[in-house]
């Protein structure tokens, strides 16, 4: 067991240097072919697990015959422990495969981040095009924006937090439970409301970007129809950025974009008719497209309530004061 805990931190700290010694195009091809791996692997899991809960199913039925075939469950029995240790075999992969990835998405975020700091103090210096600047902004934004992680939902029933009255507390005892409650559920929420705001900030600034952008491509008499940029990362798993002259300046729906309205289904506990209309957002990965504009909507709308939440567990904690 100690050797292969000594053999997995060897491997992954040789990971980690051939990843430093890379160049972000070198990056960004392996983050790509990796993720590709990752999601094969999951489809793989998926239909192997299947046929896992079929055979489970085929010898239970077997067995309540009222003749059932000793030999047929037998060879049943023993092929499903293959594939039990197949199954194994492919999800420790896919572990160590999601791990890596997580691993060089950190890494790019960082380079992302260093490269949209030096232009910026480019930009300040007032040595190169600012529109040219704006655009190459713009573009490592966006690509920031892909490698983001999901947002976790809130490990609470944010319903059973309106239910909670320290008042109504029997013994002190139980009041402290409910106040130890109340106190992890609002640092739960302040977390996820930083996460939710940088996310936010960004977003508002790639907007602000997408316009100058546009705005230079414009008035410089490029061709309308044609794309002045074009990020995409072929996945249904990830996001795709696509900045269009025409107005078509879309988010391709992903996972980061549905962890997102799921998390606005689960703060959906308050009547708010004139809030945004979260059917807007309902949709098929891979389908349907999200602007800027209505992304950054749709985090404005969950930065609203988390701070709606923060605001009633404050509330409710100061009531045992």
């Amino acid at each position: 067991m100690r050797n292969i805990i000594l053999l997995s931190i060897i491997c992954l700290l040789s990971f980690t240097s051939n990843l430093l010694s890379q160049s972000l195009d070198e990056l960004e091809l392996r983050y790509d072919n990796l993720r590709s791996v990752v999601e094969k692997d999951n489809l793989i899991l998926d239909s192997l697990k299947n046929i896992l809960e079929n055979r489970a199913k085929q010898i239970e039925n077997e067995k309540q015959k009222p003749n059932p075939d000793n030999e047929k469950v037998i060879k049943l029995m023993a092929g499903s422990v293959s594939l039990s240790n197949t199954i194994d075999d492919h999800q420790e992969e896919l572990e160590t495969d999601t791990k890596n990835l997580k691993q060089l998405s950190e890494m790019l975020e960082v380079k992302y981040s260093a490269k949209i700091d030096s232009l910026k103090l480019l930009k300040k210096s007032g040595k190169e095009n600012f529109d040219k600047l704006d655009g190459e902004i713009l573009l490592y934004t966006e690509k920031r924006l892909l490698i983001s992680p999901q947002v976790d939902m809130l490990s609470f029933n944010p319903q059973k937090i309106l239910e909670v009255d320290l008042k109504k507390a029997k013994t002190i005892e139980e009041k402290l439970l409910l106040k130890e409650y109340l106190s992890n559920a609002l640092a739960e929420v302040n977390l996820l409301l930083s996460d939710v705001t940088k996310q936010s900030e960004e977003i508002s600034e790639a907007l602000t970007l997408q316009r100058k952008t546009s705005k230079f491509l414009t008035e410089t008499e490029f061709d309308r129809n044609v794309g002045i940029d074009r990020i995409s990362r072929s996945s249904t798993q990830r996001t795709s950025l696509e900045i269009l002259l025409s107005g078509k300046d879309n988010l391709t729906i992903a996972d980061q974009i549905n962890s997102y309205t799921l998390l606005l289904d689960q703060l959906n506990i308050f009547d708010k008719s004139g809030g945004v209309k979260t059917n807007k957002f309902n949709h098929k990965p891979g389908t349907t497209n999200l602007s800027l504009k209505d992304y950054s909507e749709l985090l404005k709308e969950i930065r609203q309530r988390l701070n709606d939440y923060k605001l009633i567990l404050a509330n409710r904690i100061e009531q045992s004061r």
